[in-house]
């Protein structure tokens, strides 16, 4: 009985989708309404909050720029009213004549004038000073767009027309650079006060600097002639009467400096120029002299670091002056106290024009060989075996090179080509490390090469210096520091320093044979001690009576020091 009641209850407890729907509709409507009376009542509250100062806008509006509006409407309405007025009495006056038409028009005008004055004036107060910026702008457009140039002229005669002052002070400097050249004795008597006058010219019409010089020449009394002046960074150096010798004489400096070869440039380094006008007489030298100067030397000032050693005497000499001279350039200041790193003023002689040669410069040079090193585990480290000799290659070279009197000044590479590839050197090294411990004292009965990894012999089993070698010496590349190894297994005699062998082992392998290794840097054995064939008993050194890093290697039979090459071999 109570389970059908459960169920009905569970079902009451259900919300449909309609009801859910329904119920959302209702809170986001609650919600907007809502929202919209905050907005409402913020609003409200701000109207009475700023209404103070809304309303003292409006007041100072309409008792300043709302109250000029209104008086210009009333203005306004009150001329469309008049020239209504004033078209309705032209037109009756039309009917009687047209000097009735004249008198009326002037009538109406000037009523109009004088009741609408105010308005007039206010409208005049804008529009004249509009049109006065414009008349000004209009004005100085047309008078800056004028060419204003300086007519030069002399005893009231117009001589040129120049672009500025500048034009003029350029060509002065000019004909005084023309003057530099002339005698105290001379007559020429040039009249440089010139007066100015500004007038609107073409501007075609100014005149060069050169021209300028020209015509001021002219106005001199002296003596003028037409020739060719050479000028050097803006100064002239010379002048002769044929500018082409002028010309022939500077190429023939640039190709001298060429030394034949066509494919080079030449050019000045300093602004060289050419200028042909109008000269002093007394300023024009011949031919041969402007050859010679120009071919000449002038000194320039270079300051020389003194170094540890130098006195006033072997400077001066150095640089071809005397002491007195020396010490005329640097305001008598030098003495013995001279100290490294001291500074001293000198002339020297460098040439009157420079020349920049720049030529292409084609060498070879031979390519390094690199060294490889193929290790090989079967041998000892102390082991080395050149497998590949090295072989350098060749390469060709093309370098821009850039010469100043002569003298390089820098080059660039253009290109670099390998003629010939290098061969690479290939050296066999051990990398097995030998034992430390002591060998088995055991013959062989043969014997090997003391130093493997060094094979050339420097002195032989011979006659050496008034006596003779006993046995043979055993060098080559890098030896210091190289392995000793015993020729053969056997007992260490001696291990140690011995007079005239330095550091000296010397081993018996029995059968009456002994071997002897000296001058080394370092002994690994110790006498009395066993050691095996091969076995590293000591390291390449130069002690002793010795000239160099080497190994001496003595084989001894039965007591006497025989031909170590008659039992090993390299």
């Amino acid at each position: 009985m109570q389970l059908p009641k459960l169920k009905k209850t569970k079902s009451a407890c259900k919300t449909s989708p309609h009801d859910l729907l329904n119920k959302t509709a209702d809170y986001l409507y609650i919600v907007g309404i809502q929202t919209v009376r905050i907005l409402k009542r913020v609003g409200r509250r701000l109207s009475r909050f700023f209404r103070p100062f809304t309303n003292l806008c409006k007041s100072i509006y309409a008792a300043t720029v709302g109250k000029r509006i209104a008086n210009l409407k009333e203005e306004f309405q009150s001329i469309r009213e008049g020239f209504s007025i004033a078209r309705t009495r032209i037109a009756q006056a039309k009917k009687l004549g047209y000097g009735r038409v004249i008198k009326e028009y002037l009538a109406v005008t000037g009523k109009s004038f004088v009741r609408h004055r105010g308005f007039v004036f206010s409208v005049l107060n804008i529009v004249a000073p509009i049109g006065a910026i414009l008349l000004l702008g209009a004005t100085v457009r047309f008078w800056t767009g004028l060419n204003y140039g300086l007519v030069l002229a002399y005893d009231g005669q117009q001589v040129a027309t120049i672009q500025d002052e500048k034009t003029f002070e350029e060509a002065s400097e000019m004909v005084s650079q023309r003057m530099v050249h002339d005698t105290a004795d001379s007559d020429i008597n040039l009249n440089v006060t010139p007066t100015f006058r500004l007038e609107v010219v073409n501007a075609n019409s100014f005149m060069a600097v050169n021209s300028v010089c020209d015509k001021i020449i002219q106005q001199s009394n002296g003596i003028i002639e037409e020739a060719s002046g050479l000028y050097v960074n803006g100064e002239l150096l010379g002048a002769v009467k044929s500018s082409a010798d002028l010309r022939y004489m500077l190429q023939n400096l640039l190709n001298k400096a060429k030394s034949g070869d066509t494919s080079a440039t030449a050019a000045f380094s300093q602004d060289v120029e050419t200028i042909n006008g109008l000269f002093p007489t007394t300023t024009i030298m011949a031919t041969e002299s402007m050859d010679k100067l120009i071919n000449g030397t002038s000194q320039a000032a270079v300051t020389y670091t003194v170094k540890d050693g130098d006195t006033v005497t072997s400077i001066a000499k150095a640089n071809h002056t005397t002491i007195s001279e020396l010490n005329k350039i640097n305001n008598n200041q030098l003495g013995d106290n001279l100290m490294p790193g001291d500074l001293i003023n000198l002339e020297v002689a460098v040439p009157m024009l420079n020349v920049q040669l720049i030529k292409n410069l084609t060498y070879e040079v031979p390519l390094s060989y690199k060294t490889v090193t193929i290790k090989d585990d079967s041998q000892y480290t102390d082991y080395s075996k050149v497998k590949t000799a090295g072989v350098n290659g060749k390469q060709k070279c093309v370098d821009k090179v850039y010469y100043v009197n002569g003298v390089e000044q820098k080059r660039d590479i253009i290109s670099r080509t390998v003629l010939v590839a290098s061969t690479d050197k290939v050296v066999v090294t051990g990398t097995k490390k030998r034992p430390k411990y002591s060998g088995s004292g055991v013959s062989s009965g043969s014997l090997m090469w003391p130093v493997p990894s060094l094979r050339t012999i420097t002195t032989y089993f011979t006659w050496r210096w008034g006596s003779f070698h006993t046995g043979i010496d055993i060098s080559g590349g890098s030896a210091y520091g190289k392995t000793i190894v015993a020729a053969d297994g056997g007992t260490v005699v001696s291990a140690g320093w011995s007079n005239g062998y330095g550091y000296c082992v010397k081993i018996n392998h029995g059968g009456g044979i002994q071997t002897l290794y000296g001058h080394a840097s370092k002994i690994l054995v110790s006498s009395g001690q066993r050691v095996s064939k091969g076995q590293a008993i000591a390291l390449v050194g130069s002690t002793g009576n010795s000239t160099g890093p080497h190994c001496h290697f003595e084989v001894i039979k039965n007591g006497t020091k025989v031909n170590p090459l008659s039992y090993v071999s390299r």
